[in-house]
């Protein structure tokens, strides 16, 4: 989503507005720039537990502290909401408004066509490696995780592609800084992202 849209809608009164794609890929305003990693992370807990418990369609999430909230709307592979403060004047159904009409943009990012690009075929052993390198960091956890992000990134095992396992590598460092810690996960993602070099 446009950083200027998300930019209107602070304009109107939606506090620290963000988009989160089912990719990671996260956009927010200036305001909220420095939480832009843990919003990241949550929106993946979400779409992690969205896709576990399966048949049971989640189309919102409400998270209210005593200082603090944040509301989210999922729409399918997109999660945009809103957090703030939770102040005397804070008017929930108002951000929820905001937040029904901020959805209805649509995402330059899914409307994006790519351009033909070429693409390198790898060895399939490198999967091999890239495993053994998930095990070091997470241990008994490994198995799991990397079944479970083959499975969601659509990887084929007999046929990987460069920019497959690259996405494959980023969805496995976030997966893995959710038990380890954001910096450690990204640790993880560097060290994976040199076996394909």
């Amino acid at each position: 989503m446009d950083k200027k849209i998300l930019k209107e809608y602070e304009d109107k009164g939606l506090s620290c507005p963000f988009s989160i794609l089912r990719s990671g890929e996260t956009f927010i305003t200036k305001q909220g720039e420095s939480q832009k990693n843990e919003l990241s992370q949550m929106g993946m807990v979400i779409f992690e537990t969205i896709s576990t418990i399966g048949n049971i369609k989640i189309d919102a999430v409400e998270i209210l502290g005593d200082k603090k909230g944040v509301v989210v709307d999922v729409a399918g592979d997109r999660l945009v909401g809103s957090l703030f403060n939770r102040t005397p004047a804070f008017d929930l159904q108002a951000t929820w408004a905001l937040i029904s009409e901020l959805k209805g943009h649509p995402s330059p990012v899914a409307a994006v066509v790519p351009k033909e690009k070429v693409r390198t075929k790898l060895e399939v052993g490198i999967l091999d490696e890239i495993k053994a390198t998930v095990k070091d960091y997470l241990g008994d956890f490994s198995e799991r995780i990397y079944q479970n992000q083959l499975k969601k990134q659509r990887i084929n095992v007999d046929e990987l592609y460069d920019d497959d396992a690259r996405r494959f590598i980023f969805a496995l460092g976030k997966a893995a800084g959710m038990i380890i810690g954001p910096s450690k996960g990204t640790q993880l993602t560097n060290k994976l992202l040199k076996l394909l070099k």
